[in-house]
């Protein structure tokens, strides 16, 4: 997968490369984010993509592109298993999107603007290690566990299959033309929704990940 990946970003950078140049009625980019996780399933992330688009109008752009996503943080997920719980850290995804963006103003000298994306997430974590966790040992007396089971748990193999699926993400901000040939630096705040399925024990559990923070860009 990540073959197919790194092959689909080649070619719409190669592809908007040589049509960039003709009649600049093509645009190419990268950008970064940072997001800040909330909701229940919060989960804290930063992103890397690169773009390729097509120039309808002096204001509006559409296109596709691929987005490299990392969660953060220590994440915890029911064990099937009264009071017992399981853990695991950082885990990424590659996904491939399409993109529309509508530039308001472009004679401004900080033109905002407003885009969306939408994707598939392909996590390339399989098998990811945990651990497994006791609330009862972090100062947690909601209720009590069976040693029988926790050391079941203990027993088997520590490792954690996530499956990704359809995201989108909604982007608001301000563009400033850097030059006369059209490069464009973009700073804003993107809102990111991402559902996941952790697959362990022989169970699984769907998550959604929601996310904002702020993010910038260049485009040329």
């Amino acid at each position: 997968m990540k073959r197919i990946i790194v092959i689909i970003s080649a070619f719409l950078l190669t592809t908007a490369i040589v049509f960039a140049q003709e009649g600049r009625k093509y645009e190419i980019g990268a950008g970064t984010s940072y997001g800040i996780g909330f909701g229940m399933d919060r989960a804290n992330s930063y992103s890397f993509d690169v773009f390729g688009g097509y120039k309808f109008s002096p204001n509006w752009v559409a296109g596709a592109g691929v987005n490299y996503v990392n969660y953060v943080g220590t994440h915890y997920f029911p064990s099937g298993i009264e009071n017992v719980l399981v853990s695991t850290g950082g885990y990424h995804a590659y996904r491939p999107y399409l993109y529309t963006r509508y530039d308001f103003l472009p004679a401004w000298k900080w033109m905002p603007f407003a885009g969306a994306k939408l994707g598939y997430a392909f996590f390339s974590d399989s098998n990811i290690q945990y651990n497994v966790i006791v609330p009862s040992f972090s100062g947690y007396t909601g209720g009590t566990f069976n040693p029988a089971d926790y050391e079941y748990l203990r027993a088997l193999d520590h490792s954690l299959g996530i499956k990704g699926n359809v995201y989108g993400s909604i982007d608001l901000g301000f563009a400033r033309y850097m030059g006369t040939k059209g490069s464009k630096l973009s700073l804003g705040v993107s809102l990111d929704l991402q559902p996941v399925k952790f697959e362990y024990n022989g169970t699984s559990k769907d998550k959604f990940h929601y996310s904002v923070g702020p993010k910038a860009g260049f485009s040329f």
